[in-house]
C-alpha cells in the first residue's frame, strides 16, 4: 500500500511539473486538459488509498493496537473535525461494500461518489443491505456525474426500505421555515428560509410567471430585482383571483412508476428535477392536468410537432421531462429562464422538432445567435458545443433525471 502511496505522490509532482512547463504564450488546451485529467484519477487514487489505509488503522484499534484513523488524523492536525467524519463515514461504506475501496483506488470513481453511498446506506439494515445491489450501484458511479448518480442511489434505497420518499419529505415538510427581520443599519428588510421541494416550486413557479409577464409589459430584462418585485406584487394580490389561475406545481413521472409502483429507475421529479415522496405525487395526481410525453428506448421523447415557429406546449413538456435548467455545460439557469433554441434556424429551414430544440437561457441563446458558437445537437442529445473559431469546446453529456 506504501508503494501505490508513494507512486500516486509521484505522478502528482510529475503532473504539476508538466502543468508549470506550459507554454502559456501559445495555445496549450490539449496538454492542459491532458494535465487536468491525469491529475483527477491521482486525486481519486489518493482517496483510495486514504480510505484503505484509515480502514486498516481501524482494524488495529479494534485490537488496542492503534488509535482510530480519524483521532490520528486530527491529533497530527491533517484534517478538522468535519474531514474526519468525513472520512469515517467513507470507511464505514467501503467496509460494507466489496469493491468500492478498489474502485476509488484505480481512479474509477471519485471520493464524492464514496460519500453519496455513505450519507444513504448509513441506517440501513443488515437485511436492507443484503437486499441492495452494491456492486451495480459501484459500477453505475464509474459513468455518472455524482450528483446524477446521488438521486440514483437515493431511488434505489427507497425501493430496499419500501419507503419512496415518504419519510424524506415528511422531515423536509418539517425542516421548512421563514425567518425575516429589518436591518436597521442598512435600512432594508431581510428575510431567509427553506421550503420543502413541492412548496418551493409552487412559490418559484409563481414568482417566476409574474416575472415573465412584468418583463414583458416593462421590456426589461429578469432579475432578482424584478423578482423581487414580482413577490411584492403576489403576496399583495392576496389568494384569491388571478393567483388561484396560476400553475402550482409541475411533476414529472415515469409510465411504470405511476401504474405498477416505483422501482430503481422511476422518476418522480418536480419540473426543476427535485424528487417529491410516491404519495405526494398520488395526492397531486388527484386534482391535475395529465400530459403523455412518450419516450424511445433512450428515454428521449418522440416527436411531438414540426408546424410551428415556436415550440408548442406538447414540445416544451417534452423539453423539460429531459432538462431541468439550460443545456449548456454547467448552466445553472432554471428552465422556466429559458427559450427553446432552433439548433437549424427556422429561416435556414429548421424544423421546430424535438431533434431541433435544445433550452437555452437567454446570456447562452445570445451567445450562440450574436456570439458566433455553434452547437450540434446529436441523436442521443449529447449536445456539441463549439467555440466561434470552429474549434470543439465540450460535449455535453445526454441529460438524465434518472
Amino acid at each position: 500500500m506504501l508503494g501505490r502511496d508513494a507512486d500516486a505522490r509521484a505522478a502528482i509532482a510529475e503532473f504539476s511539473a508538466r502543468a508549470r512547463g506550459l507554454d502559456v504564450s501559445q495555445s496549450c488546451e490539449p496538454e492542459l486538459k491532458a494535465v487536468l485529467k491525469d491529475l483527477r484519477t491521482a486525486q481519486r487514487c489518493l482517496e483510495g488509498l486514504i480510505i484503505r489505509a484509515a480502514a486498516r488503522a481501524n482494524v488495529l484499534a479494534a485490537t488496542g493496537r492503534s488509535a482510530p484513523a480519524s483521532e490520528m488524523m486530527r491529533a497530527d492536525g491533517v484534517v478538522g473535525a468535519g474531514q474526519a467524519r468525513r472520512e469515517a463515514a467513507r470507511v464505514a461504506a467501503a467496509s460494507n461494500m466489496p469493491g468500492l475501496c478498489d474502485a476509488v483506488v484505480a481512479g474509477e470513481i471519485s471520493g464524492e461518489h464514496v460519500d453519496v453511498l455513505a450519507r444513504h446506506t448509513k441506517d440501513l439494515d443488515d437485511a436492507q443491505r443484503e437486499a441492495l445491489d452494491s456492486g451495480a450501484l459501484i459500477d453505475r458511479a464509474k459513468n455518472l456525474p455524482p450528483e446524477t448518480f446521488r438521486r440514483l442511489v437515493k431511488r434505489t434505497v427507497q425501493v430496499v426500505t419500501d419507503e419512496h420518499g415518504l419519510v424524506d419529505t415528511l422531515a423536509k415538510q418539517a425542516a421548512s421555515e421563514f425567518r425575516h427581520w429589518f436591518d436597521e443599519e442598512a435600512g432594508v428588510g431581510r428575510f431567509s428560509g427553506s421550503l420543502d421541494p413541492e412548496r418551493y416550486e409552487m412559490l418559484v413557479t409563481a414568482v417566476e410567471a409574474r416575472v415573465s409577464s412584468l418583463a414583458a409589459a416593462g421590456g426589461v430584462a429578469k432579475g432578482r430585482n424584478l423578482s423581487a418585485q414580482a413577490l411584492v406584487e403576489l403576496l399583495a394580490s392576496g389568494t384569491g383571483g388571478r393567483l388561484a389561475r396560476i400553475p402550482t406545481v409541475t411533476v414529472l413521472v415515469d409510465h411504470k412508476t405511476l401504474v405498477d409502483g416505483p422501482h430503481a429507475a422511476s422518476v418522480r421529479q418536480t419540473e426543476a428535477g427535485h424528487d417529491i415522496a410516491l404519495s405526494s405525487l398520488a395526492r397531486i395526481c388527484c386534482d391535475a392536468v395529465i400530459r403523455r410525453v412518450t419516450l424511445d428506448d433512450n428515454g428521449v421523447p418522440i416527436d411531438v410537432g414540426r408546424k410551428h415557429r415556436t415550440a408548442t406546449d406538447a414540445q416544451w413538456a417534452a423539453l423539460k421531462a429531459m432538462h431541468s435548467r439550460c443545456a449548456w455545460d454547467g448552466c445553472q439557469a432554471p428552465i422556466g429562464w429559458c427559450q427553446a433554441h432552433h439548433i437549424v434556424e427556422w429561416e435556414h429551414g429548421g424544423q421546430t422538432d424535438l431533434d431541433n430544440l435544445v433550452p437555452l437561457c437567454s446570456s447562452h441563446h445570445h451567445r450562440v445567435h450574436e456570439g458566433g458558437w455553434r452547437i450540434r445537437l446529436e441523436s442521443d442529445r449529447r449536445l456539441i458545443i463549439s467555440k466561434p473559431n470552429g474549434t470543439h469546446h465540450v460535449t455535453v453529456p445526454r441529460p438524465s433525471r434518472c
